[in-house]
């Protein structure tokens, strides 16, 4: 019994941060995008989806400032009656030998932040922060600080 297997979109604007001395990101927003029939046609949604929108780095009183970034997610999915729609791999099975989601149930991930510049002016951010944590400088410069 062959079931209908489709791909949702979801897009994720993103935080990255520092929360002491740790490197965090959390999802600040999700929007449902639709779903699509084909694999390619739900990874050019999810690309528009990206090209709309930019990264922002966001200056603090404290600390080294954070970065909004955009995520898009393409997950394949099959149809269950009882649970509803659920991860599959291309054959529609949704569990591994370990009963997890299969590895290949996501078939994109794609971000803004991934080689930007924004990225580059966050890990110097972050390891002048640490240099200054470990008493190795006198100050250190914000992630807003770097982006010239």
């Amino acid at each position: 019994m062959d079931k209908e297997i489709r791909y949702f979109v979801n897009g994720y604007e993103m935080l990255l941060y520092l929360s002491g001395d740790r490197e965090e990101r959390k999802s600040v927003d999700c929007f449902e995008l639709q779903d699509f029939e084909s694999e390619e046609e739900a990874v050019a949604a999810a690309r528009d989806f990206i090209s709309e929108h930019k990264n922002a780095v966001n200056d603090q009183k404290h600390g080294i400032g954070s970065v909004t970034y955009w995520v898009a997610v393409v997950e394949r999915a099959m149809e269950d009656a009882v649970m509803g729609w659920l991860p599959c791999d291309r054959d529609g099975v949704t569990e591994d030998e370990e009963g997890m989601v299969p590895d290949d149930a996501t078939v994109a991930y794609i971000s803004t932040l991934d080689g930007s510049r924004e990225e580059r002016a966050f890990e110097l951010a972050k390891h002048d922060y640490y240099g200054f944590l470990d008493y190795k400088e006198d100050r250190y410069t914000t992630v807003y600080g770097y982006m010239d």
